[in-house]
């Protein structure tokens, strides 16, 4: 067994004794949950009760979670219970925490049997949170970090640029010359818009995942390890670009409904769609990294039409 293996072995080892010790016996199911990208996180159930183990071997990932939740939990958005955690990582090597789960399925999963009512309902309450997370302090600073930290940018115009050259490092000849100058006089024309924004904060990993709908109705949201300060239309852009990726153009409706709940006028309408141009780099990666041809395609054929207008 290579050395590796028998780590990770260990790992899984004191992850179901520690959720064991959670709900009281050996779990009956315990699996890995495999959409994720920052933790390794677990599920385990025992006796119809459910719960979620979130682990990371940076101690740094996690160091502000907890004080988030708390935070927005005080601000009424439905965040899950902790029932446990070490975010020093002391007792093992790794930060952890665990979790009630909440009932449901991330919103990508349940988006195309929803009917327009329910994506409607889903959308507003997202929107009322992202109201709620923009009463907060401002932030020092721009980016992501958690609530109250000094964000890595000293302004949006240059987080912006520094989002552009990363998402299309790797997929910028996928995109084509011609669709990457569009999109960048696109950026240029706005630097003037976000010379006006403000370090606000808003819940900007609240997409198409860590919105739990179970039903076609919102249960709560997950995943708060970091917030943004700057500015949501951001959160919305990268919710109509996954929708094009993941699920396909019949459900960007829910990405409509999000705008009209924010209240965006017609110029921020077009904002979120150079918005969603700028994330659709990265998603080309995905696309390639995965086989996904039809999802590529779809990207591609929505970058021209977000830069059209």
């Amino acid at each position: 067994m290579s050395e590796s293996n028998s780590t990770n072995q260990e790992h899984e080892r004191i992850i179901r004794s520690l959720a064991a010790q959670t709900l009281g016996s050996d779990p009956s199911v315990f699996e890995r949950m495999t959409f994720g990208h920052r933790n390794v996180v677990y599920r385990a159930s025992s006796a119809g009760r459910s719960i979620i183990v979130r682990t990371n071997a940076d101690l740094k990932v996690m160091r502000g979670t907890g004080d988030n939740m708390t935070d927005l939990r005080e601000l009424g958005i439905p965040v899950p219970r902790i029932l446990a955690f070490d975010f020093d990582g002391g007792d093992y090597p790794f930060a952890y925490m665990i979790l009630e789960e909440i009932p449901g399925r991330d919103l990508r999963d349940e988006l195309p049997d929803m009917t327009q009512e329910q994506m409607t309902a889903v959308a507003e309450r997202i929107a009322s949170f992202q109201r709620k997370a923009s009463r907060l302090p401002r932030g020092m600073g721009y980016g992501w970090v958690p609530i109250g930290d000094k964000g890595p940018f000293h302004s949006w115009s240059e987080l912006i640029r520094s989002d552009r050259e990363t998402n299309f490092q790797q997929s910028g000849e996928v995109a084509g010359t011609d669709v990457l100058e569009r999109l960048d006089r696109r950026l240029e024309a706005l630097t003037s818009y976000f010379d006006t924004i403000e370090p606000v904060c808003f819940l900007d990993d609240l997409t198409i995942k860590n919105v739990i709908v179970e039903k076609g109705e919102l249960r709560g949201v997950i995943d708060f390890d970091v917030v943004c300060y700057g500015d949501s239309l951001y959160a919305i852009a990268l919710t109509q670009t996954a929708i094009v990726c993941d699920i396909g153009e019949h459900r960007l409706f829910y990405a409509d409904e999000l705008c009209r709940a924010m209240g965006l006028d017609a110029e921020q309408r077009r904002i979120v769609d150079v918005y969603a141009a700028l994330f659709a780099g990265s998603f080309l990666d995905y696309c390639r990294e995965n086989g996904d041809e039809e999802g590529e395609r779809r990207l591609l054929r929505f970058m021209g039409k977000w830069l059209e207008n």
